[in-house]
């Protein structure tokens, strides 16, 4: 009888990888919202810059042009308004940036191959990018930064617990330990700032939860043998928490809202 494959390779190099970037994301969350946005804009770069040979996609520089340009226009268009909400002028930069998309496509002269593969991948990169940038109006308050930090932590920490999957014993239990772990560090770090850690622990439980199942599904691509598409994994998983921040933040932070 086949074994029961794992939900997740653990891999020591993939979680230092989200370490780092979680650390780095959360000092530019304390600095403020120029500071994060910064941060953001190089993890776009670098996800643009190994997006395509991640998902092995034709047409690899193009892709990769539309990406970058797509991200930096992701990452401004929050700072453009100084007032609430910060998000107005996002929907306009990820809309241009698809549109962008499709004109590549048009421009391609090597006969189109798997084309709607290739539209699709970018929309998807361009969309976990997008994701990232909700983190930027949270890191406007002390509150907020607070938050960003509990949340990356969250999904740094059920990247460590993935190394546990070495102990076939522990694999079925990869997932509980995501959460687990993940809500434990959005909670001490809610202690260590002073802020209420009821409301952080369920952001790192969610954002756990989420991280873990990025890495989950894109461990499956045969181009995670190599070093470049492990660190766009890594630099991915913490993109998603953005919505999971965003919505906490919004249901129930005090003094956080959309006006």
């Amino acid at each position: 009888m086949p074994t029961r494959r794992p939900l997740m390779p653990p891999s020591i190099e993939v979680a230092v990888m989200v370490c780092c970037a979680a650390s780095v994301a959360s000092l530019a969350a304390l600095a403020g919202p120029f500071v994060l946005a910064l941060a953001l804009w190089i993890a776009g770069a670098v996800v643009s810059w190994g997006w395509a040979g991640m998902l092995a996609l034709p047409a690899p520089k193009g892709t990769a042009a539309i990406l970058y340009a797509g991200s930096l226009a992701l990452v401004l268009s929050p700072l453009v308004s100084a007032e609430r909400p910060m998000l107005t002028w996002v929907a306009g930069a990820l809309a241009l940036a698809l549109i962008a998309a499709f004109v590549h496509q048009l421009m391609r002269v090597d006969g189109r191959p798997r084309i709607v593969e290739s539209i699709s991948s970018i929309a998807l990169g361009l969309g976990v990018m997008t994701c990232g940038v909700l983190l930027i109006p949270l890191s406007s308050t002390a509150e907020g930064a607070a938050l960003v930090v509990a949340t990356v932590v969250g999904a740094a920490a059920s990247s460590i617990s993935d190394i546990l999957g070495h102990w076939k014993p522990l694999r079925p239990w990869l997932v509980p330990l995501a959460l687990l772990v993940g809500g434990g560090a959005a909670a001490l770090v809610a202690v260590g700032l002073g802020m209420q850690w009821s409301i952080f622990l369920l952001s790192g439980v969610v954002a756990g939860s989420v991280s873990h199942a990025l890495r989950s599904v894109h461990s499956t691509l045969p181009t995670m043998a190599h070093p470049r598409p492990r660190l766009v994994m890594a630099i991915c998983s913490l993109l998603v928490t953005g919505p999971v921040a965003y919505a906490v933040a919004l249901a129930l932070l005090p003094g956080f809202s959309l006006a």
